[in-house]
């Protein structure tokens, strides 16, 4: 599972300790979590590897690694040489610690709903949101419901073009063990036609995922296309049970932005 980053223009309902007719906007940049997974712990190293060998032979490579923990209770940590990310769904905020220095930056986990302005409504689990932010945010989100739908409908239909003409096949790779664990893979093919991008012959894309059931999540990607090379994604190292509660646990010494 890749990090990724987003920016988001959040309009905060009901902060920690706090309430007020008037949510405060503010832009930062949000970490983010997929899908919480409970009663599945383990640790591994998340390794990211990328290819590209030139016409005259020259070979590019690079490598990144991080560490990852999740615990029985869906909560996640990563560490990278440079970051460590917190995601506490039980409490419903991720922390973002900086070891060099020593800073952390937390931020809600919610669920995201975003307007014709690209605000972002965060309703945090748990919380208790002013009468006067739910009126507005209801008022703002009923606007919203046919222009949202006719974007969506747009976008359907955009996609099944997109389908259509690349004509993609996706096939079941039946099951293997990755890391003593057994996954079930599925490889889709995406053909770009002669012409599409100045090619004068058919391009193949491949994708390859392979996918714990135990875990529920990625352990294996595959990424190959003759223009950037290949990508690949790998959890190596696993280890099966709970890690250190203390490693979801912001340190004491470590100061908030």
């Amino acid at each position: 599972m890749k990090l990724l980053i987003a920016m988001f223009a959040l309009l905060a309902i009901g902060a920690a300790g706090q309430e007020t007719a008037q949510p405060n906007i503010s832009t930062f940049s949000a970490p983010v979590m997929g899908k919480t997974v409970k009663g599945a712990p383990y640790s591994a190293d998340e390794i990211t590897e990328s290819l590209q060998v030139l016409a005259d032979g020259t070979r590019i490579s690079h490598q990144s690694k991080a560490t990852v923990y999740r615990d029985s209770q869906g909560r996640v940590r990563r560490e990278s040489p440079d970051k460590i990310v917190i995601f506490d769904p039980v409490i419903g905020y991720s922390y973002t610690l900086d070891p060099k220095t020593m800073t952390v930056e937390r931020l809600l986990m919610g669920t995201l709903v975003m307007n014709r302005q690209r605000r972002v409504f965060v309703f945090r689990n748990g919380a208790t949101p002013s009468p006067e932010a739910i009126a507005m945010a209801k008022a703002e989100l009923d606007s919203n419901v046919a222009e949202l739908k006719a974007n969506f409908d747009q976008l359907g239909e955009a996609l099944a073009k997109l389908a259509k003409r690349n004509n993609p096949l996706t096939e079941s790779l039946g099951q293997r063990s990755i890391e003593g664990l057994t996954a079930d893979g599925t490889r889709a093919t995406e053909t770009i036609e002669t012409g599409a991008v100045g090619n004068d012959r058919p391009i193949q894309v491949v994708y390859e995922t392979w996918i714990s059931p135990d875990l529920q999540t990625v352990v294996l990607t595959k990424h190959t296309d003759p223009r950037t090379g290949e990508e690949t994604f790998r959890l190596a190292n696993v280890r099966r049970g709970e890690p250190s509660p203390e490693l979801f646990i912001v340190p004491a010494d470590y100061k908030e932005k």
